[in-house]
């Protein structure tokens, strides 16, 4: 079973991206970090191989640090910052430009009643264009 690599410092982008990846192959939770299945035997595929439905900063977090990390405690300055990075683009894409008709922080939008998981995971490939427009723009000036 494969598991989502660790991506190196200032590619939000292909954090976003690999969130996206993560959230398509995993499943989606608008709440909380992750989906504990509470009530399981224990013996579907989340508990087997740890990768469990999440929600966005959930997958974001299992983008860069290479799968579900329920805490922040031991982890490098360098992925703590790649991870603070990615949330705050997202969250200053979705108030700036927004999706699916909502502008409103990550938290607000991604209960919003009706979103679905493809909202979600093209919300964050979005988010991951505008960020590499953005940096270009910013390399040509």
């Amino acid at each position: 079973m494969s598991t989502v690599a660790a991506l190196p410092t200032g590619n939000v982008h292909a954090i976003l991206d690999r969130a996206a990846l993560y959230l398509g192959r995993y499943g989606w939770t608008p709440n909380g970090l992750y989906d504990t299945h509470d009530g399981c035997a224990a013996k579907c595929a989340c508990h087997r191989t740890g990768t469990y439905p999440a929600s966005v900063l959930g997958a974001i977090r299992a983008a860069v640090f290479g799968g579900p990390r329920w805490y922040l405690t031991g982890v490098t300055d360098t992925d703590l910052h790649a991870y603070s990075a990615a949330v705050e683009w997202f969250n200053t894409y979705l108030i700036a430009v927004g999706y699916a008709g909502h502008h409103t922080s990550v938290f607000a939008w991604e209960t919003a009643p009706g979103r679905t998981p493809a909202d979600v995971t093209q919300a964050l490939c979005a988010a991951a264009i505008a960020y590499r427009k953005h940096t270009i723009r910013r390399a040509a000036a």
